[in-house]
């Protein structure tokens, strides 16, 4: 009996040597694990560096072990900032002795979309969809300088944790996809090992992970700040430059076997995209924060605008901000929408699924960033000089390789 009694003795003592092994850093490699994919997704459609995102959880979740991730799906410790949150919340006491109010989500991807919306459409965040996506550092420093965390330390704690797991990693998988070959141009790094050897694996406390300290950096003098307007090679204004206008050209051809699909024709040379709103071809979708009826071109949410609307009134009524539903409609100047105009309500794409557009007479790269809901800047990228350079028939870039 007494050798029974040792036995379970001997087999509790290991499992506890076992689970005691189980540190905090295990628990962010799982972490990391667990949501890398869904922070690359979200790169892919807002723009926000896989790396940040991560970060950014890795800190305000303990990894995902608080009581923000177990009761709510909060990641990123978003509160409800209640003028705006018409969803569930939760209260979680504060250090004053105050009940701090935060957003509660049905899932953990729910979170993280409510992440990229929180950076994506508030203008106190415009600057950093200004970075290479690559460019971390500068996003971390962004996000302090914004006012997402009031702790000092929170841009050197970021970079801190993407260095030390080598979340850059995934930035760069990211970027290498969409063909961002200016983000690329960073020297490739090879992607450590998880651990060297036994003797070498580090026991890190939650404490020491969120006050690691940075690597010394040569001071640089800041840059200044970005000019709101998209340039590729000698084209200077694509957004504005004069057009002409025409009639309808109907059924355009989307030159490529993969794909059958035909697209809404071009009301007009307006350098806009207009559809006829009682035959709209793409599929409605949900949007909280407003009645009229929303539909999704590529994955966008976009609405059409009715006649007398301005983007200070669209911005108002779906609680957005005038400059940023300016700026997903790549509209820098005093310019107000037309009637039946597409107005798309997040970020658009970098991806699309048409490979190629056939080049109409009166063309401008920002309507066909409209038309098939793809960022113009990427547009840009992926077409050499000027639109004026082509000629009508040529094929322009959508989503090909």
């Amino acid at each position: 009996m007494m050798k029974k009694i040792f036995g379970l003795l001997f087999l509790l003592c290991l499992t506890f040597v076992s689970f005691s092994q189980y540190t905090m850093e295990d628990r962010i490699y799982d972490y990391i694990d667990n949501y890398k994919d869904l922070a690359m997704l979200e790169m892919e459609k807002y723009g926000v560096p896989a790396s940040i995102t991560l970060a950014q959880a890795i800190y305000s979740s303990q990894a995902g072990t608080n009581d923000l991730v177990r009761e709510c799906h909060n990641h990123f410790a978003i509160m409800c900032h209640t003028q705006e949150w018409k969803g569930e919340t939760f209260y979680r006491p504060n250090d004053k002795n105050r009940e701090n109010c935060y957003r509660k989500y049905s899932s953990d991807e729910e979170s993280y979309r409510d992440h990229s919306l929180f950076l994506s459409t508030r203008s106190r965040y415009n600057k950093l969809f200004y970075y290479p996506i690559t460019d971390y550092k500068s996003w971390a420093k962004g996000l302090l300088e914004a006012g997402f965390s009031g702790n000092p330390k929170y841009a050197d704690t970021l970079v801190s944790i993407i260095e030390k797991y080598y979340l850059m990693h995934y930035d760069r998988k990211v970027a290498q996809k969409m063909g961002d070959t200016e983000a690329l141009k960073e020297v490739q790094k090879p992607k450590p090992e998880r651990y060297d050897s036994k003797e070498e694996k580090k026991q890190v406390t939650q404490e020491s992970y969120i006050s690691a300290k940075p690597e010394p950096k040569v001071e640089q003098k800041p840059e200044p700040e970005p000019e709101r307007k998209i340039t590729k090679n000698t084209e200077t204004k694509p957004i504005t430059q004069t057009v002409q206008v025409q009639e309808s050209t109907k059924n355009q051809e989307i030159s490529n076997s993969q794909t059958s699909e035909q697209l809404p024709e071009k009301v007009n040379g307006l350098n806009v995209f207009v559809l006829d709103p009682y035959s709209v071809p793409y599929k409605s979708a949900y949007y909280p924060y407003t009645s009229r009826t929303v539909y999704e071109n590529n994955k966008t949410k976009f609405i059409l605008a009715r006649a007398g609307d301005t983007y200070q009134k669209l911005a108002a009524a779906l609680q957005l901000t005038e400059k940023n539903l300016r700026l997903f409609n790549d509209v820098y100047d005093g310019s107000e929408p037309i009637e039946d105009e597409v107005i798309y309500l997040e970020m658009k794409s970098t991806k699309s699924q048409v490979p190629y557009h056939i080049l109409q007479n009166g063309d401008t790269y920002r309507y066909i960033s409209q038309k098939y809901g793809i960022q113009l800047k990427i547009l840009i990228k992926r077409n050499s000089g000027n639109i004026n350079s082509y000629g009508e028939g040529d094929k322009i870039c959508i989503g090909c390789n």
